[in-house]
């Protein structure tokens, strides 16, 4: 008994070590966007794999970055970001950034950081598959701009555009029961609502309390309901 945990230790040890000790691999990186796309993107990718069997555990770090190369501020970018290594990938994920809550809209020349950080991967691999080789890419999918025109593939933001028409009508929600019913089921109100803005607004209260939740469910609407006229007033002209 005690042998056998002696022996899955030391494997575990190992295959720790051996992932620390496994050279980074760089992976090339291409803005594989369509001609005439709003967004450049560059990108510095490296990989480490470790393979024990039919598994491989990867370490991946990312530092990919875009930047508005049009003439107009950018209210949604939308794209994908694949990362293939010789025997793991991410497997294409799906990159949206969205500031219609938000006053600091992707001005011309802006830089915003799409990936970064280290992340780890665990799947399964046929030990006698060849390795690939290397590489990563980034395209374009969709981008609105403030001024209600688009770049790409409006099939592409149906679920990001109904999620940010469902935060509106959940931040009017907030904003009136607050007015109505007071700090109680704003509360009760606020801990049952969806939506990663709402998560923030949680956030927010749990660190700073409930006044600071309420003054930024009501900045975010303002925000929210400014960039809806514009850009309705835009879609009439």
């Amino acid at each position: 008994m005690w042998l056998r945990l002696l022996a899955l230790l030391c494997l575990v040890l190992l295959s720790s070590r051996s992932l620390a000790q496994q050279t980074p691999i760089d992976i090339p990186f291409e803005d594989t966007s369509v001609a005439g796309s709003p967004i450049e993107v560059t990108g510095k990718i490296s990989v480490r794999e470790m393979i024990a069997g039919n598994q491989v555990t990867s370490r991946w770090e990312e530092n990919v970055n875009a930047r508005n190369i049009s003439n107009k501020p950018i209210l949604l970018l939308i794209g994908e970001l694949v990362e293939i290594g010789p025997h793991s990938s991410n497997g294409g994920m799906l990159i949206s950034i969205d500031r219609f809550f938000y006053q600091n809209v992707i001005q011309p020349e802006d830089s915003i950081r799409l990936a970064s950080g280290v992340k780890g991967h665990e799947c399964c691999i046929n030990p006698l598959d060849e390795a690939r080789d290397p590489k990563a890419n980034f395209r374009v999918l969709f981008v609105q701009f403030l001024d209600g025109s688009t770049f790409g593939d409006p099939a592409s933001a149906e679920d990001v555009l109904a999620r940010r028409t469902s935060t509106l009508h959940g931040l009017q929600e907030l904003a009136r029961t607050y007015l109505e019913h007071g700090e109680p089921q704003f509360q009760a109100q606020l801990e049952q609502a969806q939506g990663g803005e709402i998560y923030g607004i949680r956030q927010t209260k749990k660190e700073k309390g409930v006044g600071a939740a309420v003054s930024e469910v009501r900045e975010m609407l303002a925000i929210g309901e400014e960039h809806q006229t514009m850009l309705r007033q835009q879609a009439t002209k």
